[in-house]
């Protein structure tokens, strides 16, 4: 229960540094903000956790069980902005193809990290604990520094700027993740050798 409780709170974390943005800064709605963090993603990583042993055993070896429990839930998630929030790549059809396929890799990490941060957070482990210290010695730093950026600009930026800054933070969040699988992947290697 513990594990779980600290699953739920650290995914709860990484949620609500992008929630908080969008939400109550941006659209100025404390209560959705507040619903976001109290209800939705507690109930979305209360899924991932009672399903994700069931993809464990679908895909049992290291790394590939922990790359595609990263993938389906960050495809999950970007489902959910599609087909509820209505974020899909399609609901804009003059959008610049390339700024749309950022913003969506962007959901997609966001959604990806929510799920799958947590799960590095409460394993043991040499690779977990040095990357979990990597992941916060960036993510504190610079979301930090995107409030601050948040709070201080000129009211007509802040959507571009804000948009931007989150983005630019879970999209590079992808470089923590890929060197964990790189490294189970090592270990794994060394261990069959």
């Amino acid at each position: 229960m513990k594990k779980f409780l600290e699953f739920v709170l650290i995914g709860s974390f990484f949620a609500t540094v992008e929630e908080f943005l969008t939400v109550a800064v941006l659209r100025r709605d404390i209560a959705a903000y507040f619903f976001t963090l109290l209800i939705l993603f507690p109930l979305f990583l209360t899924f991932v956790w009672l399903t994700s042993p069931l993809l464990g055993k679908l895909v049992p070896r290291q790394p590939a069980k922990e790359i595609t429990i990263f993938c389906v839930y960050g495809l999950i998630g970007l489902s959910i902005e599609w087909f509820i929030i209505g974020l899909s790549p399609w609901s804009n059809p003059s959008a610049n193809y390339l700024l749309m396929s950022i913003f969506q890799l962007g959901m997609f990490s966001f959604w990806a990290t929510v799920a799958f941060a947590p799960r590095i957070f409460v394993t043991t482990g040499e690779i977990s604990r040095n990357t979990k210290r990597a992941i916060l010695k960036f993510f504190i730093p610079y979301f930090l520094v995107s409030y601050g950026i948040a709070f201080l600009i000129p009211e007509r930026l802040k959507f571009i700027t804000i948009i931007a800054l989150i983005i630019i933070g879970y999209l590079t969040l992808n470089a923590f993740y890929i060197r964990y699988f790189l490294r189970l992947s090592k270990q794994q290697a060394n261990q069959l050798a």
